[in-house]
């Protein structure tokens, strides 16, 4: 429908009002319908109708949706990279996270004849985009390696990465795991958490920097990642290696507020990412873990990081998740709205007063 041009009492439009009215109707649209992140979502896999997220393939590894292993009741996602040589990425991407807190359920699966490799084989991890692109190792990731899991958390100091490796006990094939993580981003200047629960029972933590404070916050990703199958690395971890093929259920993932959360490790102003922190103040981040016979990072490994490998094919399909707008923009909006309706009010006061036949007697009196 046209706009409507109110007229002055001499019969020429008001452009002022028109283009304060314009602008009501732009900043009111956009007000009305702010695009919000998703930061509370989860995927259990039992309806055909549900649209899963982001599918990061690199090769011909497969995510696909089918009874659930184990003696669990229901659905679950079958995770499989084929040992072709080309292959080493089959993932979930949940994308849309702000930098804030959140909580990530999820359980997972590995098959009673699972091969112990000395290799990681990532199940899960927490992934920030660079500005640079690609060649960066993801900032938490969650693996098996040998017959034990694992965490390893980056962070940078003076332009190096640095390794956190947190070990979480035994990988016990054959059984389903129900695994919670409860983050809390770090920033430049203020520490970060990690908890790490499985079924039930806390077995790890870290505290202070766990991130790169730079790029996008990061995002979630899920499947079976072998970094050292990809291709540029050569043939010889493969050799003797069976397909890795997992299963992933019921994903949940919730913002949080970490001083309210209760079950939150305590932190503090000052931590191992603050300039400011106290001589007697940890000078690094802190991890804890459960024992393990796994305690240090597999040699040579390459960073994680891009979907993209040169002549690798890559297969995504999109996800409902976006990360645009907030409360605070909303409040601009209507601020600028109630200063625009102000502006145009008085003006078409003004103008009326000036045509109005009180006006002209006044003036004739003078």
């Amino acid at each position: 429908m046209p706009l409507a041009i109110p007229l002055s009492p001499t019969g020429r439009p008001v452009r002022l009002v028109a283009a304060c009215t314009g602008a009501l109707l732009v900043a009111g649209l956009a007000a009305a319908s702010p695009a919000a992140a998703a930061n509370s979502v989860s995927y259990d896999f039992e309806s055909p109708s549900q649209k899963l997220p982001f599918m990061a393939i690199n090769g011909f590894g497969r995510v696909l949706v089918g009874p659930a292993p184990g003696g669990r009741s229901g659905q679950a996602a079958r995770v499989n990279i084929p040992n072709d040589g080309r292959s080493f990425k089959s993932e979930l991407v949940i994308k849309g996270l702000d930098a804030g807190s959140h909580r990530f359920d999820f359980a997972n699966y590995l098959p009673s004849d699972w091969q112990e490799r000395d290799l990681d084989t990532i199940v899960a991890q927490w992934f920030s985009t660079q500005d640079d692109g690609e060649g960066i190792k993801p900032v938490v990731a969650l693996s098996v390696h040998g017959a034990n899991w694992q965490l390893k958390v980056h962070w940078m100091t003076n332009g190096e990465i640095q390794e956190a490796l947190i070990p979480l006990g035994a990988a016990r094939p054959g059984r389903w795991n129900r695994w919670t993580f409860d983050i809390t981003w770090s920033s430049a200047g203020r520490p970060g958490s990690i908890r790490v629960t499985r079924d039930g029972v806390t077995v790890g933590s870290h505290q202070g920097a766990n991130n790169y404070h730079r790029g996008e916050p990061p995002h979630f990703r899920i499947g079976a990642y072998r970094p050292n199958w990809r291709p540029e690395k050569g043939s010889s971890k493969r050799v003797g290696a069976s397909e890795a093929v997992l299963f992933i259920d019921d994903i949940a993932i919730t913002s949080t507020t970490a001083d309210s959360r209760p079950d939150a490790p305590a932190t503090t102003p000052g931590g191992a990412s603050s300039p400011s922190q106290s001589p007697t103040a940890p000078t690094g981040p802190t991890p804890t873990g459960s024992p393990s016979t796994s305690s240090s990072a597999s040699a040579g490994e390459v960073p994680a990081g891009g979907d993209t490998v040169p002549g690798e094919a890559v297969h995504e399909a999109r996800t409902d998740a976006t990360a645009h707008g907030s409360a605070g923009r909303i409040g601009v909006v209507g601020g600028a709205v109630a200063a625009l309706a102000g502006a145009a009010f008085v003006l078409m006061r003004r103008r009326t007063a000036k045509g109005s036949p009180r006006s002209a007697h006044r003036r004739a009196r003078t």
